[in-house]
């Protein structure tokens, strides 16, 4: 199996990983006082248990005392604009517009990476590359109800938090060439929550953590343990494939939520224009995965 084959395949876990994650999150944050809250003891959860690598291997200690100060600036704004900054932005902003219209700008994160994987990173637009980006974007319009979009201060701020996430993606790539992944990810994920914490504390999302009862506290440390498996299967993809590819194929998840939804007894109501979009989805996540032979990542070391 060459290195791109590596990637994608782990771009395609990540892909059913995300799906599996979406359908307990959507339970799992009704557990939780508010979403603030879970979203920072879940990432927390997740950034302690990434920085045990770093902490404990001897090369990723000597990697990260030898790390060079610009390579450290780059990974603080990792955490910035990748761990933390767009999490707080998405969920402000959704609470200030329609869930349609923050689903269909949270789902553009697909062209925030090709307009920047493309010039940055030099990835090449290939014929299935094209064909994919096409069927993502009718597959992300289909079935919009125009009527309920809101683009007002909250569509900006999720419109914001769509932005930073795409560049955060394309940034992880850029640093896995010379760094490597346990330390890019403990970086976006550790300090990231970090930084969550300090938003939920001056915010006052924190106050309700002395009274999470044992159950709470399970469900934030078992979602936690889920998004430790997307970031470092995602993280690794990025190290082997492209990152335009793997933020596609990571559009392909609903499906998975969509059969764990049946496998619990739960009957979901597609319209006629949403199975649309959930196929143009699909078909253009697996155009990427058909080129996958038409791209020659570069090489990496670390």
């Amino acid at each position: 199996m060459t290195t791109s084959s590596v990637g994608y395949r782990l771009a395609l876990l990540a892909a059913v990983i995300s799906g599996f994650s979406i359908y307990v999150n959507s339970y799992a944050v009704r557990v939780l006082p508010d979403a603030t809250l879970f979203t920072t003891l879940k990432n927390t959860v997740t950034g302690v248990i990434l920085l045990i690598p770093v902490a404990l291997l001897a090369r990723r200690r000597r990697e990260l005392a030898h790390l060079p100060r610009r390579d450290a600036l780059w990974l603080l704004l990792l955490a910035i604009i990748g761990g933390s900054v767009p999490y707080v932005l998405f969920f402000v902003g959704l609470q200030m517009t329609t869930a349609t219209t923050g689903s269909l700008l949270n789902h553009a994160q697909f062209v925030v990476v090709a307009a920047l994987a493309v010039p940055l990173l030099r990835e090449r637009m290939t014929g299935f590359a094209w064909v994919g980006l096409g069927l993502l974007a009718a597959g992300s319009l289909l079935g919009v109800d125009v009527r309920v979009l809101r683009f007002s201060e909250g569509a900006v701020l999720v419109l914001a938090s769509t932005v930073l996430f795409g560049a955060g993606v394309v940034l992880a790539r850029h640093l896995l060439f010379r760094l490597s992944p346990e330390l890019v990810m403990s970086a976006k994920m550790s300090a990231g929550a970090v930084l969550l914490i300090a938003y939920a504390a001056l915010s006052g999302h924190l106050m309700h953590v002395a009274s999470l009862s044992a159950t709470q506290w399970l469900v934030a440390i078992g979602t936690g343990l889920i998004l430790v498996a997307f970031t470092v299967s995602t993280t690794l993809a990025l190290r082997y494939a492209p990152a335009l590819a793997v933020t596609a194929i990571g559009m392909a998840s609903p499906p998975i939520t969509i059969a764990l939804q049946l496998a619990a007894g739960a009957s979901p109501r597609l319209q006629a224009g949403s199975a649309w979009s959930l196929l143009f989805v699909v078909a253009g996540a697996c155009a990427f995965l058909l080129g996958r032979r038409q791209y020659v990542p570069k090489a990496t070391s670390a």
